[in-house]
């Protein structure tokens, strides 16, 4: 080596075996047990994004191959014979490395064809890497199909493209193909950790997790980022040097970004994104890194057990990234990452994508105040649950009345009354503590009736979305020897018709029997008139639609339960009815 030349630290810890390649064990131990059982292709697809180890896994398979300190093909080259130094340099005669950028030419393709039939000088094989093969062109793919098809035996062909599905499938089929994975940080981190140790530079494991975050699984990426760190900080490197020469923004922005989002606190929002403009940072990277940081939220929020692995940070940083998690709604933070990965589409300036995600953050944060899409879903999984709605076992005005009297400690966090237990119903029963339609074993009264209702269809609800939602249109109106009688209206009819079905009948009278002391079953009528009375005619349009509406339609439209639940919890009106036609 001349004196003062510098090997950067890429090339320095470039592996020159197969058991040093980082991450790629699904590859290396299938190329070593070809080699060692005399099972050797002729011709190899290495695909994989950059800096994983395309390029040095096919030198070190045409070191395997041409080792002179074995009679033959050895899974493990010595590293020290004149082939083993020769092709880690690249000046080995008998192993071309070849760009296939810039020799993408039929006429380049014809030139190998013509020399792949000699013989080579002074190794057992004749090795062709094509690297970047999918750039060559069309007319150049056609003249290398025969040949690697039926090259001669001392022809070896490795392939390497970063882009699959731009080689032709006649290519690949006659390749033995081989999928390199992006690396994971657990290995990047150590891998570093041997480098920074034999540079002796001292870091914290903070500082390899962010530069192997950085890297996205690539192994060169990683090293050429350390290696830069390294000329920057001297002798140690700092969490804080990472974010000033990587330009990236400090993951205590994006917490309290985060916070500021949870909060609808838009000043600290557009404060933040301020200091970001003002210390240079790209607005593009800033916004990547929000939804990578949301990304890890949503994780938290539902990986489970996995969260350690899929992520891959601190043990601190992921509790505190599941703290906030725990804050939002899942279809909340789906919906964030949604519409910050809409904003991370080309911009023409910067000051149009600042515009544009400070716009977002005030429309964020203002779905605290406004009727948003995640309020809707949230009501309406509450209403499958029967939880939704009026509860008609409210506490009664002079009740209210009184409790809004009292002061001291107990204001504003009085518990609602407790009811009288009916005259024939057993303490033992329901406790003291429980509501009467709260206990398995509660026997149902006049007093009770709609608490105990309303229970019974929660619990319907959460056997069966449909059942509960239907239950929901009933109204208990009295109880008669072991049954309770529900009244529909006349544009109820539907509901009254799906509870009437035997499967419906027999789901509902179990939770009945199972829910209280003393009701088995339920009749159902309509207003109050025997389930045998005509129905009478259609009254007037019903007042959740609008003066233009056709009234016909909208009633037809309110006698779907689902329809009429929404416009009844929302106190909204039918403003425009349209058909929709499946095709």
């Amino acid at each position: 080596m001349a004196e003062g030349h510098y090997q950067v630290l890429a090339r320095t810890w470039r592996p020159q075996a197969f058991d040093e390649v980082v991450g790629q064990q699904h590859i290396t131990r299938t190329l070593q047990n070809a080699i060692e059982n005399q099972r050797i292709g002729h011709a190899y697809l290495f695909i994989g994004s950059r800096g994983i180890g395309k390029t040095t896994t096919a030198r070190i398979l045409a070191k395997a191959l041409n080792c002179r300190s074995s009679d033959g093909p050895t899974p493990n080259p010595c590293g020290t014979c004149e082939n083993c130094v020769s092709i880690a340099a690249g000046r080995n005669i008998d192993v071309l490395e070849i760009d296939g950028a810039s020799n993408n030419s039929v006429d380049d393709v014809r030139q190998i064809r013509d020399n792949v039939r000699l013989v080579p000088s002074s190794s057992r094989y004749k090795i062709y890497v094509i690297d970047e093969v999918h750039q060559l062109s069309g007319a150049a793919f056609n003249a290398l199909l025969k040949t690697l098809e039926e090259p001669p035996a001392h022809a070896v062909f490795i392939l390497a493209t970063t882009e699959a599905h731009k080689v032709p499938a006649t290519i690949i089929s006659r390749c033995q193909r081989y999928d390199f994975r992006r690396v994971g940080q657990e290995d990047i981190c150590a891998l570093l950790r041997r480098i920074l140790d034999q540079e002796k530079v001292t870091c914290s494991d903070e500082v390899l997790y962010a530069i192997a975050r950085a890297a996205d699984g690539g192994i060169r990426d990683a090293e050429s980022i350390l290696e830069q760190l390294i000329s920057y900080c001297g002798r140690e490197i700092t969490f804080k040097d990472v974010f000033e020469v990587l330009g990236l923004v400090d993951w205590a922005q994006l917490n309290a970004l985060c916070d500021a989002i949870l909060d609808a606190d838009i000043a600290t929002q557009l404060r933040l994104v301020e200091d970001i403009v003002a210390t240079g940072k790209d607005l593009s990277q800033f916004v990547q890194d929000i939804i990578r940081y949301f990304r890890n939220l949503l994780v938290c929020k539902t990986a489970g057990a996995r969260i350690p692995e899929l992520l891959a940070l601190p043990g601190h940083e992921i509790a505190a990234m599941q703290e906030r998690a725990d804050r939002f709604l899942l279809t909340r933070l789906i919906q964030l990452i949604e519409q910050f990965a809409e904003l991370s589409k080309g911009f023409d300036s910067q000051l149009a994508q600042r515009i544009a995600l400070e716009t977002l953050l005030i429309r964020v944060s203002k779905v605290a105040v406004e009727v948003s899409v995640d309020t809707v879903l949230e009501k309406l999984v509450q209403l499958g649950a029967g939880g939704v709605g009026p509860v008609a076992a409210a506490t009664p005005p002079a009740a209210q009345t009184a409790q809004a009297g009292k002061g001291g400690k107990g204001e504003g966090k009085s518990s609602p009354p407790k009811r009288a237990p009916a005259p024939h119903q057993a303490p033992a029963q329901c406790p003291e503590h429980e509501s009467p339609a709260a206990s398995s074993c509660a026997t149902v009264s006049e007093t009770n009736l709609r608490e105990a209702w309303l229970r019974v269809t929660e619990k319907a609800g959460a056997e069966n979305l449909n059942l509960g939602i239907w239950l929901g249109q009933a109204s208990p109106a009295a109880i008669e020897n072991e049954t309770i009688l529900l009244d529909f209206t006349h544009d109820q009819q539907n509901a009254r018709t799906y509870l009437e079905r035997p499967e419906n009948r027999a789901a509902v009278e179990r939770i009945l029997r199972t829910w209280t002391a003393n009701l088995t079953g339920y009749r159902t009528r309509v207003n109050g008139d025997s389930p045998e009375s005509p129905r009478p005619a259609r009254e007037a349009p019903p007042r959740a639609a609008a003066a233009h509406v056709n009234p016909e339609l909208a009633r037809q439209a309110l006698e779907d339960p689902h329809i009429a639940k929404v416009v009844d919890i929302f106190k909204g009106e039918i403003v425009d009815i349209k058909h929709h036609i499946k095709e």
